[in-house]
């Protein structure tokens, strides 16, 4: 699944990344929210038959784009694509092969690389070994780096009355009683480091709060009350640079070759 809002340029890379995928077995669900940039001839320019388009006559907004391919898609297993990531070439391969082996799993996620096209500042973020768990509310997984099981999926909603998080609201639906993995390998890349900056890194923490709360979950809204004081004022003597290097770790030598390999080139 493929939501995307005013996509241009970078769409071009996620699209690009889904056909060079080694599992070439998908069907690829965009659904374009209202776009004005360009956006909407270049997905209908899309020859190949496994793109599925549809178009949105104005902006919606992301929960509503997620929740129409979500209806719209069919197939064994879903996977999202933010319009402005990429896929390395085995992910799809990989999760598939994992999701196969292990039917008692309803979600696999993967680690992912942040990245941006105006720094050379990479990190990473995710497992760091395979792990194969209980949901139990706290290891929520990443969302845009997941596989699901459709038939599950579709019994489930994104909300449209949230403005951001129905990503992590939809998976707490979805993951309730149900068994996870994360896959140590970095599959996904995320273009983070092109429109983070201290003001949104601040305000995530409220939101994630006011969620934690609406669950019952005190002491997890306590602990981002308390980073959003404490970073408030460590912000001020960061530059942002130092911000998005505390975003993560650093790439290990294997992936630095593959994001030289498999992302870098293509930016």
């Amino acid at each position: 699944m493929i939501p995307v809002y005013n996509g241009m340029p970078l769409i071009k890379l996620s699209t690009g990344s889904l056909m060079r995928q080694s599992y070439q077995n998908w069907e690829c669900i965009i659904v374009d929210d209202g776009s004005n940039d360009g956006t909407s001839e270049y997905i209908d320019s899309l020859e190949d038959p496994r793109f599925i388009i549809h178009h949105f006559k104005e902006n919606k907004g992301r929960p509503y784009a997620r929740q129409k391919a979500l209806e719209m898609a069919s197939g064994k297993y879903l996977a999202m694509l933010d319009d402005d990531d990429l896929y390395h070439p085995e992910k799809l391969a990989l999760q598939v092969k994992f999701m196969e082996e292990h039917p008692e799993v309803a979600l696999v996620s993967t680690a992912m690389c942040s990245f941006g096209t105006t720094t050379d500042i990479l990190r990473r973020r995710g497992a760091v070994h395979l792990e194969i768990c209980d949901f139990t509310g706290r290891n929520l997984p990443i969302h845009a780096a997941s596989m699901m099981r459709t038939e599950r999926a579709k019994q489930f909603h994104y909300n449209p009355t949230l403005k951001s998080g129905e990503d992590v609201d939809y998976l707490r639906k979805y993951l309730n009683g149900q068994q996870l993995a994360n896959l140590p390998e970095i599959l996904y890349y995320y273009s983070e480091f092109d429109s983070v900056n201290k003001k949104g890194i601040l305000q995530a923490y409220p939101l994630l709060a006011k969620a934690h709360l609406s669950y019952g979950e005190y002491k997890l809204a306590f602990i981002n009350i308390a980073k959003y004081l404490i970073q408030s004022i460590r912000f001020c003597f960061l530059s942002k640079d130092d911000v998005l290097k505390s975003r993560g770790t650093e790439l290990n030598e294997q992936e630095l070759a593959d994001f030289n390999q498999y992302v870098k080139p293509f930016i």
